[in-house]
């Protein structure tokens, strides 16, 4: 079989470790650890676990740090995760059956990224890939290796292999991210990627979802400005390959268009590749909702779900898709149309408030409502919290004693 190296870049982590090297064991026979100035108990205890520690001076790079433990690693293969991330036993297992596979050359695994309000977005990362000199890391902030991984692969002839198992990633729930002043520090080292290279469309894109995700429409906006003069010269062709292209004309459009009319109008002179995807199509659908148009937006919806099964890594965009979906059969009058969505919504999303709300609002009666939170917490009992609280919210406080006296502990 062959070996794996498991890098890592790690400083004051000694509160995530414990639980991160419990989730790895037994997928890596080589543990590099870059350590960029810790002043707790990180270094000893990586050095506990059978680690070999690289001190690396903090130089505002992201991949001068992760180069650094592919440069030391020596094993065939290369795997990369984080302290704040936890490896399902089902996906440790996956790894270790990789190694053995002659023709992979890279593999994706599936990224969870939990939110405060119990949503969350899965999306397929490349984490693992052969140990090639030509793979390096790029970008001082939100590195990736892709571009290299994608040479490797082309002048080898092997394969990617999507791995399903899952890695939770805790690191970025709003919480745990502002206590360790993330947000000031990836602001700061994405502007300064941009002032080196202004026409690095991925760290444009990277700006802008920090501030969707920190809800901050002012920076959205400038950074949407900065990025269209960008956007606008840059090769269509080349641009409709990277995986995150589509994200970035649904982030540029919302961050430059406040009116639906403007931003649909925006949308349509995209050449038809970016067009494809479930983010420009859920922001279409939504400002096709917004202006009235129900039967376009519930074909973009629909499409915005089709597109998100055939990517097998966007379920949040199928959930508001689904959710879209809801609000036009409700307001046409379709209530148990409405239901159904709800409901197939709370399947892919078990603890999603708003699917949750809609669930037991439109259910056609008190013994289908009640069935159905039934099964429910029986399939997800982690979503009992997110249920108690919406039908304390909807005023139904009993309903929600009786089921949790009834879901087995």
């Amino acid at each position: 079989m062959a070996s794996l190296s498991l890098c890592m870049i790690v400083r004051d982590e000694q509160e995530m470790l414990p639980d991160f090297l419990a989730s790895v064991a037994g997928i890596w026979d080589e543990l590099v650890v870059v350590d960029t100035g810790s002043r707790d108990d990180t270094v000893a205890m990586v050095e506990a676990a059978g680690a070999r520690v690289i001190r690396h001076a903090w130089r505002d790079d992201f991949s001068a740090a992760r180069n650094c433990s592919l440069e030391a690693a020596t094993g065939d293969w290369i795997c990369f995760l984080d302290a704040d991330e936890r490896v399902t036993p089902q996906l440790a297992a996956e790894i270790r059956r990789l190694l053995d596979d002659d023709r992979a050359g890279a593999a994706t695994v599936v990224m969870r990224n939990r939110r405060p309000d119990g949503t969350w977005r899965d999306a397929d990362l490349l984490r693992l890939f052969r140990n090639d000199p030509g793979i390096r890391f790029r970008h001082r902030i939100h590195e990736d290796p892709s571009e290299g991984v994608r040479a490797f692969l082309a002048r080898t002839g092997l394969e990617t292999r999507r791995l399903g198992g899952i890695v939770e990633h805790l690191g970025y729930l709003k919480a745990v991210a502002a206590s360790r002043g993330k947000r000031a520090r990836d602001a700061d080292l994405l502007r300064r990627e941009l002032k080196r290279n202004p026409d690095d469309l991925y760290s444009w894109f990277k700006l802008m979802e920090q501030a969707r995700y920190w809800d901050d429409r002012r920076a959205w906006r400038k950074a949407a400005r900065g990025c269209s003069r960008r956007f606008d010269k840059a090769p269509r062709a080349d641009l409709a390959d990277r995986p995150w292209a589509d994200e970035l004309c649904a982030l540029l459009a919302q961050g430059l268009h406040d009116h639906p009319r403007q931003g649909l109008r925006w949308l349509e002179v995209l050449p038809p590749r970016l067009q494809e995807g479930p983010a420009v199509l859920l922001r279409r659908a939504m400002w096709l909702e917004e202006s009235g148009e129900t039967e376009a937006a519930a074909a973009a919806y629909a499409a915005c779900i089709e597109a998100s099964g055939r990517r097998n890594d966007d379920t949040l965009f199928a959930l508001r898709a689904g959710m879209g979906l809801c609000r036009l059969k409700a307001a046409g009058g379709d209530l148990p149309g409405a239901w159904e969505q709800a409901v197939a919504a709370c399947a892919a999303c078990p603890e999603d408030r708003e699917a949750l709300l809609a669930a037991v609002g439109f259910a056609p009666s008190d013994l289908a409502r009640a069935d159905w939170l039934a099964s429910h917490l029986a399939a997800h009992p982690e979503a009992a919290g997110a249920v108690a609280e919406t039908l304390a919210a909807c005023g139904l406080t009993g309903l929600a004693e009786n089921l949790a006296a009834a879901v087995p502990r």
